[in-house]
């Protein structure tokens, strides 16, 4: 039997590339299209009800904020019973950071602050995030 090595070597080549695929296990990432819904709700000393012009940022895939300040989407917060609030609907398991700023009319100074969280599992649900914010330095 008589074996080109060329042919061989094509034969190799291709069944390693027909071995490298992407495990379906790992299909983590974080972002939109997922069920879970999260309302991230801002507070200042634990006190949300004067805290104006608010913003929620979202940064997926991470647990900290982006060295270059760049976020994947961001929601404008709504007033609701006094609270400043933003939702993020349709997220995915992953991990995420949120970064929210605003204007706390109580004490005449722009806040901010970020937190990180972990979607845990796709399954459908509603989580409540408490996302601290103090005086901007």
């Amino acid at each position: 039997m008589n074996l080109n090595p060329t042919k061989v070597s094509a034969v190799l080549c291709l069944l390693t590339i027909a071995a490298c695929r992407k495990s379906d296990d790992n299909n983590t990432s974080a972002g939109k299209g997922g069920n879970t819904a999260v309302i991230a709700k801002m507070a200042h000393h634990n006190i949300s009800k004067n805290i104006i012009n608010g913003t929620v940022y979202i940064k997926y895939n991470s647990l900290d904020a982006p060295a270059n300040d760049t976020y994947d989407d961001s929601i404008a917060c709504q007033i609701i019973n006094e609270v400043p609030i933003a939702a993020f609907p349709s997220l995915k398991k992953g991990d995420y950071y949120f970064f929210a700023r605003g204007y706390d009319t109580s004490f005449a100074a722009s806040v901010v602050g970020g937190t990180p969280y972990t979607i845990s599992d796709n399954s459908t649900q509603v989580d409540t995030l408490a996302v601290a914010v103090d005086e901007k330095r």
